[in-house]
């Protein structure tokens, strides 16, 4: 998995790199939504059920208590 740093030009999604990506592979896109502007939250925002899953577990629990 890699990424790559684009734009949309108001019709296409352009990439800002050269890139060795085979025709017609499929990629998945993640772009901000239009009210919150921030790519960087919103990635933390999808990670959060995630850091919970790992962070929420009673290994951790010592942790609480330092």
């Amino acid at each position: 998995m890699r990424t790559f740093n684009a734009h949309y030009d108001g019709r296409f999604i352009v990439l800002d790199e050269p890139a060795r990506i085979k025709t017609n592979a499929k990629v998945k896109v993640i772009a901000p939504d239009t009210e919150d502007g921030d790519l960087a939250d919103g990635c933390a925002r999808l990670s959060e059920p995630t850091f919970q899953k790992i962070w929420d577990n009673p290994l951790d629990a010592d942790y609480d208590q330092l």
